[in-house]
């Protein structure tokens, strides 16, 4: 225009009355929507990590398609919104709490330019499918992903791709509002400045009023001077082109309006002049009369804005509807000749609303001094009117506090047209996916702050208190805090919470949506207040029949126990948890929804840790845990496998004895009835609250698990440190795989109770479980060793001393574990038949270990390590990919080796050592693994060959012996001199 170089301008945000606040929306479906979110960003990842024809890809590309359609909203044309603002997700217009994933999933949409994306409810699986394939698995550049998702959508209609658009402008214009600029363009150049003061300046408008008023005086002409009386208001006076304006009960003295440099136009500055609430009152009532002149005959001054004579809510309608005609003129209906048609309706309005009207654009007037008017002067002008108007009924007890939110909202739709006009900026964020404070709100907000803090006081302690914005709410409670005044902020908590209980429906739903905004301040106020809110909130949902409010109910039971979670108020959580059950006896689906989505479950964890690492349980903790015997005893089952040390298994055994009967009740069912994962992780800790019934449940069950799974389940039971582990290991004993046997008799032994003496012996005689080999003699005798009891001594004797016509009776593998037994049972025995056995020292040199009563760990070991200082090299023969163990570590049960190859925990091993050109077979279990090694366990081995590998083991020994890595253990006794050679 006119050789200017157009600008590049990016439209911003105005309000109407204040700054733009942000709220957050409550959406049933937000939870599927954000679970949608998450696996769409998964989706995109797995892409970039294993290509789009992965069959992970393709089977979370339909996690993400049934996620989508579960959050479309029902009987929704718009479907949904996922919108991007920097690195801030929004998900129809409300922000998403996310990941620093979905941070960067946001940063790339907002890069390349892309303010949203639209679903709508028509969208196929095949058309998803198209727009998560046009994302790059590479690296690539923001413009090329727009392109990308361009050419990938073409004729798709369920998908569409929002981009961010600037606008070009003339640079004349830049410091003009966008109201104006859209008049200036429909009136052309030549009427510009003229149009923009016109739209723009109050002190126009007012012009504009009295022009009016002049034009239809009776008996004069007002741009002669002259003076007449218009309808019921007394004089105007009019001094060249403007009138004299004064207000009633006061004379006009000034030079004119304040600050508007126009000795023109003379407005009285007293009190009733101004729109804020502290101006309300005062004897210059508001009303308007000829300057100089009297008060009009059969007027009284009021202390009340224009209470006498204030205009009735028709009329207020109709000054609302004169403002929309002239904020038509902006959109270039009439131009400049709307507004004589503006003139016109006011002049037809009754005096009363004409002097109401007049004191609203003469206060904007004398603002504009200090803020530069834009185009939301006339939008501000009708909320102050409206404000104002509702303020005045409800001060004098016209209408309640409900109907003047019917009132607002009536006049909400009258000022409505002018925000289409006026806001389209705001138009243009909404369908962008940005929140913007509806105008409904606005209002709430403005009529709120005119409310004296006695009048807002009143109204939040009565029955009426949820038909306040919570915003408002929150505002005025958190300034009590901030003041001290905590016993008044609880009341008005306690208050708004109670009309959940109110018999109108809308009353409950706003009440529920409060509370759900509410959430946090009623925690910081007074924890207990949560635990209230909950109650009248958690009662409702078990009565409530309407399905919106039910869906709003529900969603503020949620809020209110996440943050009840957050905040470990555990006293309110287990009242929560209370309500629920006595929800899922009424309505048991909409409880299975609720507890999914209130978070205290996955909080368990995190409740669990703290409680433990304080070695002190939280007040109310274990209330609250009582109430989720599942993930409770699930988390502490876990961490109780997962111990080390006896304090820390003590530690969790106590607090899983608190939960009482409820936690026992999980367990035992589990171990009865449950699958075998979650039944073998419940071994150890069930075993130790109540070995009775583990020794009831699992004889039946163990036959039929995995050897893996039979294994996992001794070592837990032996680790529990319970007084009956020997007895239940017994019971199992002959149900278990042949290769878990040696295990389980190593551990009877380990257990050092004599009520196993009697099946010990009986192996030890030759009676072996079925399946079982001649190591499981070894074994057993090594068990009679570490159990104090003389009954043993005797058979052990017959073992190490029987012969027969040519040698002994019995192997030299099992004579020796005996002869080390004795050592234990009856040392001078051992000394004297030592010399004349035929066992040589270094045969006794690797004896069981002692196992030490005191001992600070869970698990003790059985046999002493050797530190080898040549790897030992062996291979397996019974896998079909053979594999190379190079062992570093061994004892008389197995070892540490590297591995050439990863290999499952619990895999059967035949293993071939290479000792030079000997070779020594043995059977072995793979355990888990250490840094880069794996450790093994030896199940199974001919006697003769393990007299052989303990030679080997003890050769090394000698060597050396500063390698020994010895069990830790407190205050362990000296180990006799004997059993160390």
């Amino acid at each position: 225009m006119h050789g200017t170089i157009p600008e590049l301008r990016v439209l911003g945000r105005k309000s109407y009355g204040g700054a733009l606040l942000s709220i957050m929306k409550i959406d049933p479906h937000a939870a599927s929507a954000r679970a949608f979110v998450r696996s769409l960003n998964i989706l995109l990842k797995f892409a970039r990590l294993y290509g789009y024809d992965h069959v992970r890809t393709i089977e979370h590309l339909d996690i993400a398609w049934r996620e989508l359609q579960a959050a479309m909203p029902p009987a929704s044309e718009s479907g949904l919104l996922l919108g991007a603002t920097g690195s801030q997700l929004l998900l129809d217009g409300v922000p998403l709490e996310g990941a620093p994933a979905e941070r960067q999933f946001a940063l790339l949409l907002s890069t390349a330019g892309i303010a949203s994306v639209q679903f709508f409810p028509a969208v196929t699986h095949e058309e998803l499918r198209r727009f998560a394939r046009a994302f790059p698995t590479s690296k690539a550049k923001p413009a090329e992903l727009v392109l990308q998702l361009k050419s990938a959508l073409v004729g798709v209609r369920g998908v569409r791709i929002n981009e961010i658009c600037f606008i070009a402008t003339d640079a004349r214009l830049k410091d003009a509002n966008i109201a104006a600029q859209l008049a200036v363009a429909s009136l052309g150049d030549a009427s510009q400045d003229e149009f923009k003061k016109w739209l723009n300046d109050p002190k126009k408008l007012l012009e504009l009023i009295a022009a009016a008023q002049g034009s239809h005086v009776e008996g004069g002409n007002a741009g002669a001077g002259a003076s007449a009386t218009a309808s019921g208001l007394g004089s105007v006076t009019t001094v060249g082109p403007g009138p004299v304006l004064a207000a009633r009960g006061a004379t006009a003295t000034g030079p004119g309006v304040p600050g508007t440099g126009n000795p023109e136009l003379e407005f009285a500055t007293g009190p009733g002049n101004d729109l804020s609430p502290s101006s309300r009152g005062g004897d210059a009532g508001g009303y308007w009369i000829p300057g100089g002149a009297a008060v009009p005959e059969g007027l009284v001054p009021s202390h009340s804005y224009g209470r006498t004579v204030a205009p009735s809510e028709a009329e207020m309608f109709r000054i609302l509807g004169a403002l929309t005609s002239f904020g038509q003129i902006a959109s270039g209906q009439g131009g400049i000749a709307g507004a004589g048609t503006f003139q016109q309706q006011i002049a037809q309005l009754p005096g009363t609303a004409q002097a109401t009207l007049r004191q609203a654009i003469a206060g904007l007037a004398a603002q504009t001094t200090q803020t530069k008017p834009d185009e939301t002067m006339l939008v501000q002008l009708a909320e102050h009117l409206a404000i104002r108007f509702a303020l005045e009924q409800f001060e004098h007890g016209d209408v309640k506090v409900s109907a003047v939110r019917q009132m607002l909202d009536r006049m909400n739709q009258e000022i409505e047209s002018l925000r289409n006009i006026l806001g389209s900026h705001e138009n243009k964020m909404t369908d962008a996916g940005i929140l913007v404070e509806s105008h409904r709100e606005i209002l709430d907000r403005q009529f709120w702050a005119a409310i004296p803090d006695s009048g807002k006081q009143s109204v939040l302690l009565s029955e009426d208190a949820w038909c306040i914005p919570p915003r408002n709410v929150q505002s005025y409670v958190a300034g009590l805090l901030e003041k001290g005044n905590v016993a008044e902020a609880v009341n008005i908590l306690q208050n708004y919470a109670s009309c959940a209980d109110s018999e109108d429906a809308e009353a409950r739903k706003k009440t529920a949506a409060g509370l759900s905004e509410l959430a946090g301040l009623y925690s910081k106020a007074d924890p207990n207040l949560l635990g209230e809110a909950l109650r009248h909130v958690g009662l409702r949902l078990n009565i409530e029949q309407e399905a919106d409010v039910q869906g709003t109910v529900s969603a503020a039971f949620v809020r209110l126990s996440q943050e009840a979670a957050s905040t470990r108020s555990f006293s309110a959580m287990e009242q929560a948890l209370e309500l629920l059950h006595g929800v899922e006896a009424q309505r048991p689906g909409i409880a299975r929804t609720l507890r999914g989505k209130m978070g205290i479950e996955e909080r368990v964890p995190d409740f669990v840790d703290e409680a433990l690492r304080a070695r002190q349980v939280a007040a109310g903790l274990t209330g609250v845990l009582k109430l989720l015997p599942q993930p409770a005893m699930e988390q502490l089952s876990a961490r109780f496998n997962r111990c080390s040390q006896r304090d820390d298994a003590e530690n969790i055994a106590n607090l899983a004895g608190d939960l009482g009967e409820e936690g026992l009740q999980y367990l035992r069912s589990t171990m009865r009835g449950g699958p075998v994962t979650e039944a073998v992780e419940m071994a150890g800790l069930l075993s130790r609250l109540d070995p009775q019934a583990v020794e009831v449940f699992l004889p039946g069950r163990i036959r039929d698990f995995a050897r893996s799974a039979q294994d996992r389940i001794v070592r837990q039971i032996s680790g529990s440190g319970a007084t009956g582990r020997c007895r239940i290991l017994l019971d199992i004993l002959d149900y278990v795989d042949p290769l878990v046997m040696p295990l389980v008799i190593d551990e009877i032994g380990m257990s050092a109770d004599r009520e196993a003496l009697s099946r010990l012996l009986t192996i030890v005689d030759g009676d072996l479980p079925i399946g079982s080999g001649q190591y499981l003699r070894v074994k057993a005798v090594e068990a009679l060793g570490r159990i104090p009891a003389t009954e043993s001594i005797a058979v052990l004797k017959r073992i190490a001393g029987g012969k027969k016509v040519f040698g002994w009776t019995h192997s030299q593998e099992l004579r020796i574990a005996a002869l080390q037994a004795l050592e234990k049972l009856d040392l001078a025995w051992a000394q004297e038949f030592l010399p004349n056995s035929g066992i040589e020292n270094e045969d006794l040199a690797l004896a069981p270990l002692t196992v030490f009563a005191n001992s600070k760990f869970v698990r003790q070991r059985r046999h002493t390590r050797v530190r080898l200082r040549k790897p030992l090299t062996a291979v397996s023969t019974n896998l079909k990919e053979n594999c190379r163990l190079e062992i570093k570590t061994a004892s008389l049960s197995g070892g540490v080796a590297t591995i050439s190859r990863h290999l499952a925990p619990g895999t059967q091993v035949q293993l071939k050592l290479q000792l030079g050109l000997r070779n020594l077979q043995a059977t072995a279990l793979m355990r888990d693994y250490r840094a880069q090694d794996m450790a093994f366990e030896i199940v199974d081995m001919n006697l003769d060959e393990r007299t052989k590998y303990r030679r080997l083991l003890a050769g090394k020994l000698t060597r050396l012996a500063p390698a020994i890595e010895d069990e830790a253990v407190t205050a362990a006794p000296p180990v006799n001199p004997a059993i160390a050679r």
